[in-house]
């Protein structure tokens, strides 16, 4: 019973979206609204992790701290943009591309991180 009324109350909130007027600038509010939940939440995580490991990431030399930070930034400029790089002829290559590099990046940041404690 109560996964129907779950059901219906997301029906509700998208047929609301569809024939109401301005229903999708509420949409794209809300679209928004959950994107800047979202960063939110990863920023504070990326905080708390520093917070947490930031004396075990001292001790990494520099080459890795840096190339760990950069990709950090990558992610999150990719992120901003991505809208934008899908527009673009290539866009989600691109931005796939983007992300995985970051990934390989921090796996390789981890492992040394790893090494060194």
């Amino acid at each position: 019973m109560r996964n129907g009324v779950n059901v219906g109350i997301i029906l509700l909130g998208a047929a609301a979206l569809a024939f109401l007027p301005a229903g999708s600038e509420v949409g794209a509010v809300a679209g928004r609204t959950l994107s800047l939940g979202f960063i939110l939440i990863i920023a504070l995580g990326f905080s708390f992790a520093y917070r947490r490991f930031g004396s075990d990431f001292e001790r990494l030399p520099g080459g890795f701290r840096a190339l760990g930070l950069a990709a950090v930034g990558v992610l999150v400029l990719t992120c901003t943009g991505w809208s934008r790089l899908l527009a673009g002829p290539g866009g989600l290559l691109a931005a796939l591309l983007l992300v995985g590099a970051c990934g390989a990046a921090l796996f390789v940041v981890w492992q040394r991180y790893r090494a060194v404690t």
